[in-house]
């Protein structure tokens, strides 16, 4: 799995609450995917998947791993990336 993100590009946020950051991932050098949210949690950092608000409130995600192993590697790069962004050591 290690060769299925290859870069990872992160924009630190201030003043949106729980919200740290945003990311964007490049899958395979072949597929860009943006606007993942890096959020501090109660237990820990998490990232919120894109997502399209439909027209009764509801949010809708419009990208996500389907396998708990996929989303462990999502989160694992995009906090590693996050910390060396922002010489932090924020945890999962």
């Amino acid at each position: 799995m290690e060769s299925i993100i290859t870069e990872v590009r992160i924009f630190p946020k201030e003043d949106l609450g729980k919200t740290l950051a945003f990311a964007n991932i490049t899958v395979m050098d072949q597929f860009v995917v943006k606007n993942l949210r890096v959020v501090k949690g109660d237990k820990g950092i998490f990232i919120g998947m894109p997502s399209n608000k439909k027209k009764n409130g509801e949010y809708v995600d419009i990208f996500f791993p389907i396998t708990q192993e996929a989303r462990d590697y999502i989160t694992k790069v995009i906090v590693d990336k996050y910390n060396e962004t922002t010489n932090s050591e924020e945890h999962v």
